[in-house]
């Protein structure tokens, strides 16, 4: 499938969700009061949801940094003690 291809059946397909999603709030059998609370409501959920996993990734990208930090400093220790032995052993 070809790139446009690709983005006139995406295109198509979110158009018809669209239009789904807006027929199925028109014939909804709740008030329009319930509906938009329940839109609320996940529209809520959905963007507490986004910010747990922002902070869980947030936590783990310290992680990693720190993680990365012991290793180069265990590295840059490691070279510093080879140099000096090898100045040792060649002087």
């Amino acid at each position: 499938m070809s790139g446009d291809e690709w983005r006139h059946t995406t295109s198509i397909f979110l158009i018809g969700l669209a239009v789904g999603a807006g027929l199925g709030i028109l014939f909804a059998p709740k008030s329009g009061e319930e509906t938009r609370e329940e839109i609320a409501d996940a529209v809520k959920d959905g963007v507490d949801e986004i910010v747990a996993q922002w902070s869980r990734l947030g936590r783990r990208a310290r992680r990693t940094i720190k993680d990365a930090k012991k290793q180069v400093r265990g590295a840059a220790e490691a070279g510093e003690q080879a140099y000096r032995e090898a100045k040792t052993i060649f002087s």
